[in-house]
């Protein structure tokens, strides 16, 4: 396994993005790198040293302790001396990113999101944001197959509008009738699905949507400081309910630009989908677990627009006292009230 850090090109240390300035920082001698520098840097260095290779192995390349990964994981810290470490091997061919949303969220705005959040609901345990509790928030990487879909359109019908009147003893009734003709091309860009089997799917789509406007070119500087995962599930697999989603949109909006008749008659209603192209797609989340008797609760931030998500656990010795302090509240009212109509 190809093991990589990138290094400070002015003392050698580590570098990590910071979402905060949008570049990547040395925490050693404090240099700062935008991405297109780094690029600039790395190409420079593979072609003079052509044929020598990464290092090979699980091994950090800072301290040379073993640095051990699950199979999707392809941007880490070694748990020793916590050097960001990117497996390039899991970045490379097809498991090498097209597109990324680099981070803007940083650490300390998640915890801040997650502390407003948490802090105002009761009976959550109290070691549940403590401040070993908020150091396991972690930035990953998740992995996004995204779509550009295609949608060729003929629809054809007619819509019926009907206008009652009296004068008199006369009924009228007005019965127009409107071609309708929609013949074209709908493109629908940007569908992405989540492509990695163990991420919590319902929890991630609560923090949606992500700009993806803002999504720009793959590089590994992006991942240095942070998680990332490779997908594990491949884009056939997801392509079915990608089409559906397109033609939903394509369908609703068609039937935004027929407008409204008091009947519509549609008698033909084609519609081919086809997919114009493919990006490999890294967006960006904090993740926060906590298992608390036995159960693991999950809270996460988007990463890009700060949009948080989660469930909180219950701290039972705090809900039995307060059941108990209203319980003894309500007797003792009663009590009282006893006594008054004696």
């Amino acid at each position: 396994m190809a093991v990589e850090s990138i290094k400070c090109p002015s003392c050698g240390g580590g570098l990590k993005f910071d979402p905060e300035i949008q570049k990547s920082k040395c925490e050693y001698c404090l240099s700062e790198f935008t991405t297109e520098e780094l690029d600039k840097l790395a190409e420079s260095f593979e072609n003079k040293s052509a044929g020598h290779g990464h290092l090979m192995g699980y091994i950090c390349n800072s301290c040379g302790a073993e640095v051990v990964t699950e199979e999707t994981t392809s941007a880490t810290f070694c748990y020793y001396c916590h050097n960001p470490v990117l497996l390039t091997e899991r970045l490379t061919g097809e498991f090498k990113p097209t597109k990324i949303i680099p981070f803007a969220y940083d650490k300390d705005k998640a915890v801040s999101r997650f502390l407003s959040w948490a802090e105002t609901k009761k009976f959550v345990p109290k070691d549940f944001y403590s401040a070993s509790q908020l150091e396991k928030i972690t930035g990953i990487y998740i992995p996004y197959w995204m779509a550009d879909v295609e949608a060729d359109v003929n629809y054809s019908g007619k819509g019926v509008n009907l206008r009652v009147w009296r004068t008199g003893n006369t009924e009228y009734t007005e019965h127009k009738e409107f071609r309708i003709d929609r013949r074209g091309t709908i493109d629908v860009d940007n569908i992405h699905e989540i492509a990695m089997r163990k991420i919590d799917k319902a929890l991630i789509d609560s923090i949606s949507p992500y700009d993806e406007s803002k999504a720009v070119d793959f590089s590994m500087s992006y991942l240095s400081g942070f998680f990332a995962e490779k997908y594990d599930i491949q884009k056939e697999e997801i392509k079915p309910g990608i089409e559906d989603r397109a033609k939903a949109y394509a369908s609703n909006l068609l039937q935004d630009t027929i407008g409204s008749y008091h009947k519509v008659y549609m008698n033909n209603t084609d519609m081919d989908i086809s997919i114009k192209g493919w990006n490999y797609t890294l967006l960006p989340a904090w993740i926060l677990t906590y298992i608390y008797h036995g159960k693991t609760y999950i809270y996460a931030v988007n990463g890009q627009t700060g949009k948080s998500f989660g469930e909180l656990p219950v701290d039972g010795k705090k809900l039995g006292a307060a059941t108990g302090m209203i319980a003894a509240a309500v007797f003792a009212i009663s009590i009282i009230g006893g006594m008054l109509l004696w």
